[in-house]
């Protein structure tokens, strides 16, 4: 019994430097991670635009100790791919390990894809008009005497293959539905099909005429 009552504060020291060396060794034991982490292209050459990506988010093994490991996130990590060098038109980038931000003391062992396709294109600027689009009607005895916009037109910038046929833009859908006056609401533009570097915050005024019916006499 003396064994264990004998030097007390030895034997709990003992136990703590223990526990810590043990904690240590966990902590720099090799490990390995599986992370998905957005593609981020940077160095565009002026006057050009991305239309198409391929592989926009990419597969990485990343090896290194526990401890540096179980920090990682992918809100911090990116595949970057330098572009000064790119032409316009079909594009081809080799992902490689120098390619990801990671911190010092972490290897990537796996990449997929191993490579991106990115497409470029001229960037131009386009004058369309807008097109109001509302759903609803107002109620019975209400009439819409006239739909405008303002402003009736907007300057685009973007992708010239998408832009240079382009002649109108849409509105989101404005609802006048039991509306008995005439009413001004602000809309944004339906550009998610499109690749745009200006205009994409663009709201428009949408203006809806309403009037009463006249009774027949």
């Amino acid at each position: 019994m003396k064994i264990f009552t004998k030097n007390p504060i030895l034997k709990i020291i003992s136990l703590i430097l223990a526990i810590i060396l043990w904690l240590f060794v966990k902590s720099e034991r090799g490990g390995e991670v599986g992370l998905v982490v957005p593609l981020e292209l940077y160095s565009l050459p002026s006057r050009l635009i991305a239309t198409r990506v391929t592989g926009e988010a990419i597969n990485v093994r990343i090896h290194g100790p526990l401890s540096q490991l179980e920090r990682l996130s992918t809100k911090e990590i990116r595949a970057r791919i330098d572009l000064s060098r790119a032409k316009l038109g079909p594009n081809s980038f080799d992902i490689l390990p120098n390619n990801f931000n990671i911190p010092q003391g972490l290897k990537v062992s796996q990449i997929s894809p191993s490579s991106v396709k990115v497409e470029l294109d001229r960037v131009i600027d386009k004058i369309v008009r807008v097109k109001p689009v509302v759903k609803g009607r107002p109620p019975k005895g209400y009439q819409v005497i006239k739909i405008s916009v303002d402003p009736p037109y907007v300057n685009l910038q973007g992708a010239r293959r998408q832009l240079s046929d382009l002649r109108e833009v849409l509105t989101e859908e404005v609802d006048i539905s039991d509306l008995k006056e005439t009413v001004k609401v602000e809309a944004p533009l339906k550009l998610t099909d499109l690749r745009l570097t200006k205009g994409t915050g663009k709201r428009i005024k949408v203006i809806v005429e309403i009037e009463e019916e006249q009774k027949e006499l």
